[in-house]
C-alpha cells in the first residue's frame, strides 16, 4: 500500500488534471468524513474541505446512502430505467439507460412515436406501395392494387389482394427516406361478400430497398410472427418491440382467411426531429419577429385591436389570433425565424371574433432569407404555387405538410400560427404565408392561425363571376340555437348581382360536414319542385321556398347528432357557391369516468360510452361555452375532433400550474385506439321527465330498475339527469343509483348539508352494485 505522502501526491495530479475540482489536494482529519471516506482540504467551500466518499455513499459528508442513478427515475412514460456496470459500459458514457415502452423513443424516452405515417391520409403516395402480386377480378376489371390498401378505404374494391398464384406474397412501402417506424395496423376486407384477412404475417425492413431482413422474436430463435385480424372491418395494433430506423417497410402474409387481402397503416414518428415546432405557440418565437401588411381595429378601437403577435396557436382570451385589416389577396402574416431552420410544414387554425367564427380556406406559402425576396412554395415538378388547405372551425387544426423542406430560410408568414413541424438547422430564415381563402369559405382573412415557421397566406379570391354576372349565396353569420325534437329552418338565399332572371332552373344541395374525420352526409338536392333527401333525414326535412329564391332547410324533431355545419349549395349551370349555417342544440357538457377509474377509454370507447349515457362526445365549441359558463374539470378528457382538453376556470398547482391563466387547456390530438383518457359528453335537452322515486326503502342497483319499471318509467342515464338539472332545474339531496351503476344526486340551489355550496351534479362514484342501496332516478319519455 503507498504510503500517504505519495497517495496524496497521486490524489493532487489526478484532480488538478481533471480540472474537475478546486481543492489542493491534501489531506485533512478523516474524522470529518462519515464511513471511511477520505478528506481533502479546500479553502474555497464551507466547509472548507471536501469527502471523496467510499463506494455506495455520498452527500456532504458521505452521510447519505447512495440509491444509483435510477433513483429518482430520470426516464420519461413509465420507462424502465436500467443501470450500467462500467465494465459493460463501453462508448456509453451514462450510467443507465431508459428502456422505453411500445410507442416512445429518445435517449429518456421523451418522444411519442406512434404517429400515423399516411397510408390512411394520403401523404405515402400510390407510386410509394408496391407488391408481389394483386387480384384481377371480374374479367380483370377489378384490380385489387397495392395502393389500395390503405385504411378505411371505402368502395367494391377496396384493398390490396395478392394474386391466387402468388405463393410468397408482401406488400412494401418506401417512405422516401429513413423514418422511425414503431408498429403496423392492420385491416381486412370484403370481397365478393366474403370476409377476407390476414390471421398472421411477418414484417420484413431495409435501408436500400434491396437487402430485406424480418423482425425477430424476442428471446426466440427465428423471425418474429405477428397476430392479424379476426374479420374483415377491425383494426389489429401491434406495436414492435424495439423501433425500425429504415425506408423500407414489407408485410409478408403468413396465413389467410380466404385471401391474402389487406389494409393497413404505418406507426413511426421522423428520424430526425422535424416534426417539433419550432416556437410559435410557446413564445420561443417573441412577437417583435411576428409582423403583418395591416391588422385589424374591432369598431375602430386600438384597445380591440388584433395583432400579428397575437397570431399563435390555441391563444386565449377575447383577442386571440391575427386579423387582416381588409379580405384582400395582398394581405400577409409574416414570421422572423431569427436563424436559419428547415422547415416541413405548418399547421393553421381559425378564431372567432366576437362570436362570429373566422378563419382561412387555403392560402400559399413563401419564403426568403432576407426578409425582401420571397419564393412561392411549389410542390415538386408543379408549374403553380401550392395552394395548402386551412381548417373550416376556430378550434381546428390543419395541417399542411411540404413534400421537401425548404432551404436556408429565415422568414416565415403565416396567420394564427404556432411554429411548424421544422428542425434546427442552416435551411430556413424568413418565412410569409399568404393567404388565399376560396370564394366558399364563409370566412374574410380575419381570424386565422397557422402554426409554422416559414411561410405566407394570401387571403381570399373573389367570388365567381361569370359573364359579368355574380352569383351570390346569403347565410347567417350567428349560428344557431334549438332544442332536441324541436323543428329549425337553416335559412339560405340567393341572388344575382347584377339583378338578372336566369332561363335555367337551379340545382340545391344541403350536406352537413364532416367534424371528427367521418364523411360528409349528404341531406337533400332538389331541382325545382323535386327533392331528395338521404340517409336519418328522409321523412324528416325539406326545403323551405316560401319567398323568391329562398332554399331555406327544415329539420324536424331534431336529434341529438343533428347538431353541426351545414352548407347551402347553389349551382346555375357552370357556376356555384354555398354558404354555411352552423346548427347548436341547447344542451348541457358533463365529464364522464370510467367505472375503474380515471384514464380508461381510447377515443372510440368514448364515443360508446357518452352514446350510453343518451349523449354524443362534446365539441370544443361545446367545452368552451361550458368554460365560459364556469366549468372547472382537471381531467383530460377527449373531444369530438380526437383532441384531449380539460377547462380550468381557476389556475393551481396539479391542473397546469398557478403560472398559466384560465382557460381550456389541450393536450392536442391523440391516437384514437393507443391513448386513453376520460371524455367530455354532451347531451341536449330533454322531452320527458327525470324524476327521483318515492320509495319506501332504499335498493340496490337491479331492485332499483325494476322499481323504474313497475313506475311505468326506465332508470335515468347520467346525461339525462344532467339535462333535467340543467334545464328543469331537477334538485333533489339524495343520491339515486343510474343506468350506469353510478350514485348522483342534482343540486340546483346549493345549501348546507348538500354537499359543496356550488350548484352541480354530485356523484358517489360506482358503487357496488349488490351491497349498496340508494334512492333511484327513472326517466319517462313523453
Amino acid at each position: 500500500m503507498p504510503c500517504p505522502r505519495v497517495l496524496a501526491a497521486l490524489c493532487g495530479a489526478l484532480l488538478c488534471a481533471s480540472g474537475l475540482f478546486a481543492f489542493s489536494g491534501d489531506f485533512c482529519d478523516s474524522s470529518q468524513c462519515l464511513h471511511g471516506g477520505t478528506c481533502l482540504l479546500d479553502q474555497d467551500r464551507k466547509p472548507p474541505f471536501h469527502c471523496l466518499c467510499p463506494e455506495g455513499f455520498t452527500g456532504l459528508i458521505c452521510n447519505e446512502t447512495e440509491r444509483g442513478p435510477c433513483f429518482p427515475n430520470p426516464c420519461h412514460s413509465d420507462a424502465e430505467c436500467q443501470v450500467i456496470d462500467d465494465f459493460h459500459r463501453g462508448d456509453v458514457f451514462t450510467q443507465y439507460i431508459c428502456k422505453c415502452p411500445h410507442g416512445y423513443t429518445g435517449i429518456h424516452c421523451e418522444i411519442v412515436c406512434t404517429s400515423p405515417l399516411g397510408m390512411e391520409t394520403g401523404a405515402i403516395a400510390d407510386s410509394q406501395i408496391s407488391a408481389s402480386s394483386m387480384h384481377l377480378g371480374f374479367m380483370g376489371l377489378q384490380r385489387w392494387a397495392p395502393y389500395l390498401a390503405r385504411l378505411h378505404l371505402t368502395g367494391i374494391v377496396n384493398a390490396w389482394t395478392s394474386s391466387n398464384y402468388d405463393r410468397s406474397p408482401w406488400i412494401q412501402v418506401n417512405l422516401m427516406r429513413k423514418m422511425r417506424v414503431t408498429g403496423v395496423v392492420t385491416q381486412g376486407a370484403s370481397r365478393a361478400g366474403s370476409a377476407e384477412y390476414l390471421k398472421t404475417f411477418k414484417v420484413a425492413y431495409s435501408t436500400n430497398g434491396r437487402k430485406f431482413q424480418f423482425i425477430q422474436g424476442a428471446g426466440e430463435s427465428g423471425d418474429k410472427i405477428f397476430m392479424g385480424n379476426v374479420d374483415n372491418s377491425g383494426l389489429k395494433v401491434n406495436l414492435f418491440e424495439t423501433p425500425l430506423e429504415v425506408q423500407y417497410v414489407r408485410l409478408v402474409p403468413m396465413i389467410c382467411h380466404r385471401g391474402c387481402t389487406l389494409r393497413f397503416e404505418l406507426l413511426g414518428c421522423e428520424l430526425n426531429g422535424c416534426a417539433e415546432p419550432l416556437g410559435l405557440k410557446d413564445n420561443t418565437i417573441p412577437s417583435k419577429q411576428i409582423t403583418a401588411s395591416s391588422f385589424y381595429k374591432t369598431w375602430g378601437l386600438s384597445a380591440f385591436s388584433w395583432y400579428p403577435f397575437y397570431a399563435r396557436l390555441d391563444n386565449q382570451g377575447k383577442f386571440n389570433a391575427w386579423t387582416a385589416q381588409t379580405n384582400s389577396a395582398s394581405e400577409w402574416l409574416q414570421i422572423d425565424l431569427g436563424s436559419q431552420k428547415q422547415v416541413t410544414g405548418i399547421i393553421t387554425q381559425g378564431a372567432r371574433d366576437f362570436g362570429h367564427i373566422q378563419y382561412v380556406a387555403a392560402y400559399k406559402v413563401a419564403y426568403g432569407d432576407d426578409g425582401v425576396n420571397w419564393t412561392e412554395y411549389r410542390d415538386q415538378g408543379a408549374v403553380e404555387s401550392k395552394f395548402a388547405p386551412a381548417p373550416s372551425l376556430p378550434r381546428r387544426l390543419g395541417a399542411a405538410t411540404c413534400g421537401t423542406p425548404w432551404a436556408c430560410r429565415r422568414w416565415a408568414c403565416c396567420s394564427r400560427c404556432a411554429a411548424s413541424r421544422a428542425c434546427p438547422s442552416t435551411t430556413a430564415s424568413t418565412t410569409p404565408i399568404v393567404p388565399t381563402a376560396g370564394t366558399r369559405a364563409r370566412a374574410t382573412a380575419k381570424g386565422y392561425r397557422c402554426a409554422a415557421a416559414g411561410p405566407r397566406l394570401h387571403p381570399p379570391l373573389p367570388p365567381g363571376i361569370f359573364n359579368g354576372v355574380k352569383l351570390v349565396v346569403e347565410t347567417p353569420e350567428e349560428i344557431l340555437f334549438s332544442y332536441r325534437g324541436a323543428n329549425v329552418t337553416l335559412p339560405c338565399r340567393y341572388h344575382y348581382e347584377p339583378a338578372v332572371v336566369s332561363p335555367r332552373p337551379v340545382r340545391i344541395k344541403w350536406w352537413k360536414l364532416s367534424e371528427n374525420g367521418a364523411p360528409e352526409q349528404d341531406v337533400l338536392v332538389a331541382i325545382g319542385l323535386r327533392h331528395r333527401a338521404f340517409g336519418d333525414y328522409r321523412g324528416r326535412v325539406h326545403l323551405w321556398q316560401e319567398r323568391e329564391r329562398e332554399v331555406s332547410l327544415e329539420i324536424r324533431d331534431l336529434r341529438l347528432e343533428d347538431y353541426g355545419r351545414y352548407r347551402c349549395e347553389v349551382i346555375d349551370g357552370l357556376e356555384d357557391e354555398s354558404g354555411l349555417v352552423e346548427l347548436e342544440l341547447r344542451g348541457v357538457v358533463f365529464p364522464y369516468q370510467h367505472p375503474q377509474g380515471r384514464y380508461q377509454f381510447n377515443f372510440h370507447e368514448a364515443q360508446w360510452a357518452c352514446e350510453e349515457q343518451d349523449a354524443v362526445v362534446a365539441s370544443f365549441e361545446q367545452l368552451f361555452r361550458a368554460w365560459e359558463e364556469g366549468l372547472d374539470w382537471c381531467n383530460a378528457g377527449w373531444l369530438q375532433d380526437a383532441s384531449v382538453q380539460y377547462p380550468i376556470t381557476q389556475a393551481r398547482h396539479p391542473c397546469g400550474g398557478l403560472g398559466l391563466a384560465p382557460g381550456v387547456r389541450s393536450y392536442g390530438p391523440r391516437h384514437r385506439r393507443l391513448h386513453r383518457y376520460d371524455v367530455f359528453c354532451f347531451a341536449a335537452a330533454l322531452r320527458g321527465q327525470v324524476y327521483y322515486l318515492e320509495h319506501p326503502e332504499k335498493l340496490t342497483l337491479a331492485e332499483a330498475k325494476e322499481a323504474c319499471q313497475e313506475d311505468g318509467a326506465q332508470i335515468a342515464k347520467v346525461g339525462q339527469l344532467f339535462a333535467a338539472w340543467k334545464f328543469h332545474g331537477l334538485d333533489r339531496c339524495d343520491a339515486g343509483w343510474l343506468a350506469d351503476g353510478s350514485a348522483r344526486y342534482p343540486v340546483a340551489h346549493p345549501r348546507r348539508n348538500c354537499g359543496s355550496l356550488e350548484p352541480g351534479v354530485r356523484s358517489f362514484g360506482f358503487p357496488d352494485p349488490h351491497s349498496r342501496k340508494y334512492g333511484v332516478y327513472c326517466y319517462r319519455p313523453r
